[in-house]
Order: structure tokens, then C-alpha cells, then sequence
């Protein structure tokens, strides 16, 4: 996972990354591991359903002491990792310990999430772009500290711009197909249920794409999910209150026509 041959060449190794394959975003950090930072593994280990954190530190600034060349392993439950690992200097590693991800803290200023598009759901909420983007903001924020930190965010960029008009979104995407699902929709070639399940599919693609909106598009789409949380494709499970089939088609359609996002 990690070039162990000095600290200050710790990095993600090329085999690694291309298992999965995996993506990195760059986070926000401190001089030591805090307990955001935990906490991102122990999302990641959640997402993925794996029951430790693995966690190796050592080198210059770690546990073993400034000059220290050892290397320290362990292995802590996600419940204890705060706990265990919140305090530690760079350099460190603490990853899922099915090594579907991992954040690698080599210096002060900030760390580096990479895993599947599954660990990563956990570990940044936020999604790719939407944390590559925040990341980009903060090293401006900080550059006086930190001038380092812009080369970083410009050699990870959101790989997606943040769209604000349907016209804007890409072919291929997960909000094109979320798109495409809401046009069949109201023109009747695609039924209540399997809009309701398309959509929301296409929402996780898009969210495990790490595709970005922004407004007017966004409020947009955000109204369509709050509809569907109040829509069952289950009959059996259907409550009172509940929309009809026909209820959903006629709120979808005045989203459409009355957003300036189409």
C-alpha cells in the first residue's frame, strides 16, 4: 500500500491504487492526526463492513521520536480508533484493514483519502470533487502557512465541473441518467416504480462518480429526492399519506417547468 523504504517517501503505490480502482482526495489537517481524520477511516471501514483499522506509524515526528527510523503496526477496532490513534505524528497510515482504503498523514497541513468508490462513500461524504474542490479552497485559505498545499490541489482537481443547467450535464453521467428518468417520466414512457428506483440509483452513481451541481439544478434535484422519500413502490408498505403515481409525475413535472435548472 505504501512505500515504506523512508518517511518522507511514504506514498500510495501504483499497484495499490489501480486495484479497484481507487481514487485519492486530499483533506484538510493539522500538525498531528486529529480525530476527523479517524474518523474518516472509521466511516470508510463502516461503508465497506470491515471491523479493524490498521494503523502504522513511525519516522520523523511519529511515536518512536523525532529521528526515530522504526516502524510501529497495529491493529484497533473502529470503536476504539479515536481513542487509540487521535494525537499521532506524520508520518502514519491508518487504513481499512481489507486495504479497500486508507488516509496517509505525511506532514503537517493535510492527508491524503484514497480507497474504492465504496470506502470512499464513508470516508468523504462530501464525494470526490465536492472534497477535492473544499480542499482547493482551504489551500488558498491557508497558503500563507502552508504555499505548498496549491501545487497539491492542483494536481488533484474535481474531475467534473459543477453543473447548474441540465443543458450543462455530460452524457454518461449519473445525473444525465437521473435526467433522462425525469424526461420519460412525465412524457409517460417510463412508469412511477421504475423511475423511483432508476432515479435513486443514478443519484448513487452520481454521488460515487463524485459529480457536483449547483443551484438553480441543484434545488432541483434535491426536491425530487424529498418526493421520492415520500413515495413507495411497495404497495404493501404504501401509508395513507403517501404519494400516488400520479401525484409524483404531476410534482416532477412542475420541478421541470418551473426551475430555471431546465
Amino acid at each position: 500500500m505504501t512505500d515504506l523504504s523512508g518517511a518522507s517517501s511514504w506514498g500510495f503505490t501504483g499497484d495499490w491504487l489501480s486495484d479497484g480502482p481507487k481514487l485519492i482526495v486530499p483533506v484538510p489537517a493539522g500538525s498531528r492526526v486529529d480525530a476527523s481524520l479517524v474518523r474518516r477511516v472509521i466511516e470508510g471501514c463502516r461503508a465497506t463492513g470491515t471491523d479493524g483499522v490498521l494503523a502504522l506509524t513511525g519516522g520523523p515526528g511519529g511515536p518512536d521520536g523525532p529521528g526515530a527510523c522504526g516502524r510501529n503496526r497495529r491493529t484497533v477496532s473502529p470503536d476504539r480508533a479515536v481513542a487509540a490513534l487521535a494525537g499521532i505524528g506524520p508520518p502514519a497510515l491508518l487504513a481499512s484493514s481489507d486495504r479497500q482504503g486508507a488516509v496517509l498523514f505525511s506532514g503537517p497541513g493535510s492527508a491524503l483519502v484514497a480507497g474504492t468508490p465504496r470506502f470512499l462513500g464513508g470516508a468523504v461524504p462530501e464525494g470526490v470533487d465536492g472534497g477535492r474542490a473544499r480542499f482547493a479552497r482551504y489551500a488558498r485559505t491557508v497558503a500563507h502557512r502552508w504555499p505548498e498545499l496549491r501545487s497539491l490541489a492542483r494536481s488533484l482537481p474535481p474531475r467534473h465541473l459543477a453543473w447548474s443547467r441540465a443543458r450543462d450535464v455530460p452524457a454518461g453521467t449519473g445525473a444525465a441518467r437521473q435526467l433522462e428518468l425525469m424526461r420519460g417520466f412525465i412524457a409517460g414512457s417510463v412508469n412511477a416504480p421504475h423511475f423511483a428506483r432508476g432515479w435513486q440509483t443514478a443519484r448513487r452513481t452520481s454521488h460515487d462518480n463524485g459529480e457536483r451541481l449547483r443551484e438553480p439544478l441543484l434545488t432541483a434535484f434535491d426536491q425530487v429526492f424529498s418526493l421520492l422519500e415520500d413515495y413507495s413502490v411497495d404497495l404493501d408498505l404504501k401509508d395513507a399519506d403517501d404519494l400516488s403515481d400520479q401525484e409524483l409525475v404531476d410534482a416532477v413535472r412542475e420541478i421541470m417547468e418551473y426551475s430555471e435548472g431546465f
